[in-house]
């Protein structure tokens, strides 16, 4: 009798320890922990959808130049579909430029060779820099970056951890300069076919210029990128109890010299938010 009284004790004190015991270890988490625990979470994952933002702002009292919105829906772990949603009055650039049905601009992502690659056949310098908004690209550059800081912010809401996450500098910019540099091969490559339709007349003038313009285009963007400072920081929020990502906000900070030698500054944000993980 006195054996079981013992090991009802004991269970009664282990029920009581271990979900504490539990909590402490959940507590013990780095934020580099929470950071590779929530890639892992989303690698098992085949769908989800998210909603986000993007302000792009100009000058040194950031004067809001472009607003949209967009959502995206991954299918199948692989296939990414991004569209851009216009509400009145913002992103009338795009708008007024590309849209006609009021649909919005659209990119179809592939994951394909260990990156997002773009599918469209279609694809232009619009739908590229919509591509460029993925959030789930920004979580490879962040994985993929030998360097960066990572923290827990303080105060974050109940169930969950908030992550700030800046890159290096260098790394920063380096990784801009790639996206950049695949852009401008895209260019290239949508400059190409539409020499096709030249009459065969004037079709080795129009390749002389179109060259030209694109080579003095891409040494112009290496100039300024060299001489560029970048900021990237995110904002990552996951969620405690499944370890899965709730929104992922971005804020890129650039200066560079413009062509004139005045320096330009610019900051671009996004704010992401996931739903539908499956």
């Amino acid at each position: 009798m006195r054996i079981r009284l013992s090991v009802m004790k004991l269970t009664v004190v282990f029920s009581l320890v271990l979900p504490v015991a539990a909590c402490q270890i959940g507590e013990t988490k780095t934020a580099g922990d929470w950071f590779d625990l929530t890639y892992a979470g989303l690698a098992g994952h085949e769908q989800l959808t998210f909603q986000g933002n993007a302000v792009l702002a100009r000058g040194k009292q950031e004067k809001i130049e472009d607003s949209f919105a967009y959502v995206g829906e991954l299918n199948d772990h692989h296939e990414l579909n991004m569209r851009t949603v216009l509400p009145g009055g913002q992103g009338q650039k795009l708008q007024t430029t590309e849209v006609q049905t009021g649909q919005g601009l659209e990119a179809k992502l592939r994951w394909q060779g260990g990156a997002w690659m773009i599918a469209s056949s279609n694809a232009n310098a619009f739908t590229r820099g919509i591509a460029r908004l993925n959030p789930l690209d920004q979580l490879e550059d962040i994985r993929r970056a030998n360097k960066k800081n990572l923290s827990l912010e303080k105060g974050a809401a109940r169930g969950t951890k908030v992550l700030r996450i800046e890159l290096d500098p260098q790394e920063a910019k380096q990784q801009l300069k790639a996206k950049l540099d695949g852009e401008m091969e895209g260019i290239r490559t949508d400059w190409s076919s539409k020499k096709k339709q030249v009459s065969s007349k004037y079709s080795s003038e129009v390749e002389t210029e179109m060259n030209n313009l694109w080579v003095n285009g891409n040494k112009q963007l290496e100039q300024m990128i060299e001489q560029a400072d970048a900021k990237v920081v995110y904002y990552l929020t996951v969620n405690r109890k499944t370890g899965l990502p709730a929104r992922l906000v971005s804020e890129t900070r650039l200066s560079y010299p413009n062509p004139l030698g005045i320096t330009e500054h610019e900051v671009l944000y996004t704010d992401n938010q996931f739903s539908k993980i499956k």
